[in-house]
């Protein structure tokens, strides 16, 4: 599991990185279009606004695996033992079940109908079911990563009842 989660990481890293450039150089083309040569691209305000969408999502995904997403972590900073162990368990369960049913089967409805209806971006001329796939995905990747974290908290145990075995031992 650890291998496929570092596979992951590593991909993640890398496409995000790819899409940040290809950001950059689109936005840069949308401001040389636009005051260099008086005319704005058409399709370059397109592209941001839909590398923005999989940098968004794929980010929170990101962000979730190296814990820098926003949370409530008033109360479980606090807790210690038994409840710090079952209040973690029981927030990365929310987050699989908030998961599952908005970001993939939401975002997969949502791919599916905008692939039957044929809705295309206007510049572009593309499905808009490639663009809200990044949905889907950013869930199933969410998923992958709170199962891990379930599994090593459940690896772990709880932490001070370690800690005092250890030291009666």
């Amino acid at each position: 599991m650890n291998k496929l989660i570092s596979i992951i990481d590593k991909f993640l890293e890398w496409f995000m990185v790819t899409l940040m450039a290809v950001l950059v150089v689109d936005v840069t083309w949308q401001v040389i279009s636009r005051y260099l040569l008086g005319e704005a691209s058409s399709f370059s305000e397109e592209v941001a606004r839909y590398l923005l969408i999989w940098i968004g999502l794929l980010g929170s995904a990101y962000a979730y695996r190296r814990k820098m997403h926003l949370a409530f972590d008033l109360f479980t900073d606090k807790a210690t033992g038994k409840v710090k162990y079952w209040m973690e368990l029981v927030i990365h369960s929310f987050v699989i079940f908030f998961s599952v049913i908005v970001l993939i089967f939401g975002g997969w409805y949502l791919v599916q109908l905008t692939w039957e209806l044929n809705q295309l971006s206007a510049s572009l001329q593309i499905s808009l079911a490639y663009v809200y796939f990044a949905l889907p995905l950013s869930g199933v990747l969410i998923v992958i990563y709170a199962l891990d974290f379930i599994r090593q908290i459940v690896n772990e145990g709880p932490q001070e009842i370690k800690q005092q075995m250890d030291e009666v031992v």
